[in-house]
């Protein structure tokens, strides 16, 4: 477990709750590494948690993996330990309700193209799961890359039509690693090295078309316009040149020791982040207010909706 005692505070943090998960989706960041260690006992887990929020003053949990819902009780339980928790799920096993709980469910394209990306069936699944659920609210997760990026706009057309308990759509774009390995087991190695990555240029036309998105579905694209600005490549390396996620965000794996440099691990192309976090830090660094920024505060938008 991580051993950090300097007493530093991390307001977030982000776990993964087992190495398991159902789907073998060609862009996931997850299985891009091997993973030798075993997931912790549930107990051991959860006071391990218990010592870090205590310790981090940690507020905000991201529940990951893996698939955390391969481990229902788990995540159950560990919610109460924090003030506000995301849950960022596949949408594939049931979905709960969760007291002060966000439910992230990934989405990668309209139903075609979303089994294309995670397998046959996965979203009639998710789509099954939705209409008995009483979770609430959930926030459809989109990464886009060379094999989706096409049907970005059909995609917010489709979602945001589905109404409760949907209540938006964050977009991310696919970040690529340095240099990629065979992986036994995993077969989309050689498909994210040379198939995946957006070209600059087809970034900034994917950040453009978010921006018209942005004028139609104001209040279901959840990707604010300041940060989208960050994210073009002519602002990129000022903003992931100076992110701080590891100072902000404690990031762990399942047998809670720390992953760096972020939740995305070891060996990730930090000049092509998709991640929104360096840009809302750049977008505050550069004098934006808070309420220019729409709800770019994690902790603030989530309160929000909860």
């Amino acid at each position: 477990m991580y051993e950090n005692l300097t007493g530093i505070e991390h307001k977030s943090a982000i776990v993964d709750v087992t190495d398991q998960c159902n789907l073998r989706c060609k862009h996931c960041f997850y299985f891009r590494e091997e993973h030798e260690s075993k997931q912790m006992e549930a107990e051991e887990f959860l006071e391990g948690l218990k010592v870090l929020q205590e310790r981090h003053n940690i507020i905000s949990m991201g529940w990951s993996g893996g698939e955390p819902l391969f481990r229902p009780d788990v995540v159950a339980k560990g919610v109460k330990l924090f003030q506000l928790n995301q849950i960022f799920t596949n949408g594939t096993n049931p979905i709960p309700r969760l007291r002060r709980a966000v439910t992230f469910i990934s989405m990668d394209g309209t139903k075609e193209i979303h089994n294309e990306v995670r397998g046959k069936g996965t979203y009639e699944k998710v789509m099954e799961n939705l209409k008995i659920t009483k979770a609430k609210p959930i926030i459809f997760l989109a990464t886009f890359h060379r094999n989706n990026e096409h049907c970005l706009e059909d995609m917010v057309q489709q979602f945001s039509e589905i109404g409760a308990p949907v209540f938006g759509m964050f977009a991310m774009i696919f970040s690529p690693l340095k240099q990629y390995k065979k992986i036994e087991g995993y077969q989309h190695s050689v498909l994210q090295k040379n198939k995946l990555d957006l070209t600059w240029d087809e970034r900034d036309q994917l950040i453009n078309r978010l921006f018209e998105l942005k004028e139609s579905y104001p209040r279901f694209l959840f990707n604010e316009k300041v940060v989208l600005e960050m994210m073009l490549s002519k602002n990129s390396e000022s903003a992931t040149s100076k992110c701080n996620m590891s100072e902000r965000t404690l990031t762990l794996d399942l047998n809670l020791n720390r992953k760096l440099p972020c939740v995305l691990g070891s060996g990730i192309d930090c000049t092509k982040c998709g991640c929104p976090f360096p840009y809302e830090q750049e977008a505050r660094r550069r004098g934006l207010k808070e309420k220019e920024m729409g709800l770019a505060n994690p902790e603030e938008r989530m309160k929000k909706m909860l």
